[in-house]
């Protein structure tokens, strides 16, 4: 049970990368995405709740192995921030697949790495697993925002 925790913490294994873990990370939730983008939004509810789920149960045992409680190979909190990224940009635009994956990619790890307020409160406030996975979600939940402003703008709202 233990190694399948550690095997869903680090993404199924894309993020065990030596460099840029966080990057092989997300690029790992991508096939996934592709397979639900034309889905419900139920479907979409549903894969955020359970890789939050996933997350807090896993998290704990990956960090005891990895000598880290947010170690950079835990990525199953990146797969949950770009889940919700790429909900904000199908969901708020009318970007093709491969083109709103690209522009939530980007989008998730440029707020994931610079964690402006409130992404770095979440980091550096909430204890535990909540903590790894806020901050991913705090930087996703951005992605949205900006994703639902585009769509309003550019007079496709959803």
């Amino acid at each position: 049970m233990n190694s399948l925790k550690f095997w869903i913490a680090v993404g199924l294994g894309s993020g065990l990368s030596r460099k840029a873990p966080g990057t092989t990370g997300t690029l790992g939730v991508m096939p996934l995405l592709v397979m639900v983008w034309d889905a419900s939004f139920m479907v979409w509810v549903t894969g955020f709740i359970v890789l939050c789920a996933l997350s807090i149960w896993s998290i704990p045992e990956a960090g005891r192995r990895l000598g880290e409680p947010d170690h950079g190979q835990i990525v199953i909190d990146e797969w949950v921030g770009m889940w919700l990224a790429a909900y904000g940009v199908n969901s708020f635009t009318n970007f093709p697949v491969w083109i709103g994956l690209l522009i939530g990619f980007v989008g998730f790890r440029i707020f994931d790495i610079a964690k402006p307020w409130p992404v770095s409160w979440c980091e550096q406030k909430i204890a535990g697993s909540w903590g790894v996975l806020m901050d991913d979600v705090a930087a996703g939940g951005y992605v949205l925002i900006l994703g639902l402003v585009f769509g309003m703008l550019s007079g496709h709202p959803g």
